[in-house]
């Protein structure tokens, strides 16, 4: 047993006095000086602005860029650089916003899966999608936090199948798409063969199996409609009456 093992044991009265010395220091508070402290603060955030920005412009982006096959004007990325799996052609609009905490997998039973996002659409943190069958998210489309799209099933229903590591088949994927002006919310997951209108909301946490009307709103699981466009809603309390 080393001396270190009998100072934390406190064996005696020399390891008990240093453990005592050692816990001291921990509670130790070293005073303030103002304005040095009030310096250090504003250097600290400057400096992590100025390094994080330097990185995604000279390093994140540029790698990321030679991953799509297409890729647009005014990328920004945050955190990191998206983990791309599979054979996965990544085509990207203008003014794109994606952060490195996303996973974006191609599935390996197609020749050429694409994930294509339109122009200003926004893909928040811990952003996943199986792609299968393409994957279409239109313009302006807003993707909050912990979304996930499945168009593909990955594995095969079969347990002999699983078992043996073989993929799903390809039948088993079909596309999904988010058209202009949706917006995704947190903790939501699309699954294959959905398309989300124009301008719908999807809300946090729904598990969307059907298509999504557009100027509509869904959440639930499985999802369902909350409220329809404007326009309907007001038709059909007009027929009510």
């Amino acid at each position: 047993m080393s001396y270190l093992d009998r100072v934390r044991r406190r064996e005696g009265a020399l390891a008990d006095a240093l453990y005592r010395i050692y816990k001291a220091m921990q509670r130790l508070n070293v005073p303030e000086v103002p304005l040095l402290y009030a310096f250090l603060a504003k250097e600290r955030v400057a400096r992590r602005h100025v390094g994080g920005w330097i990185k995604r412009k000279f390093y994140d982006e540029p790698l990321f860029r030679r991953q799509c096959q297409i890729c647009g004007r005014g990328l920004c990325l945050f955190d990191g650089i998206p983990a791309i799996w599979g054979g996965l052609s990544i085509d990207i609009g203008k003014n794109v916003v994606m952060h490195g905490t996303s996973t974006l997998v191609g599935a390996k039973v197609f020749a050429n899966p694409r994930l294509i996002i339109g122009d200003r659409s926004h893909c928040g943190s811990y952003f996943s999608v199986a792609v299968g069958a393409d994957v279409t998210i239109g313009s302006d489309v807003l993707i909050g936090n912990r979304v996930a799209l499945f168009a593909y099933d990955s594995h095969p229903r079969d347990p002999t199948q699983r078992a043996a590591g073989l993929p799903a088949e390809p039948a088993s994927s079909r596309p999904i798409v988010i058209e202009d002006g949706a917006w995704i919310c947190m903790g939501a997951i699309i699954l294959k063969g959905v398309t989300i209108g124009r301008n719908a909301i999807v809300a946090a946490g729904a598990v969307v199996v059907e298509n999504v009307p557009a100027d509509s709103v869904v959440g639930g699981n499985p999802a369902r409609v909350l409220s329809g466009p404007p326009g309907r809603s007001r038709q059909a309390r007009s027929g009510q009456a």
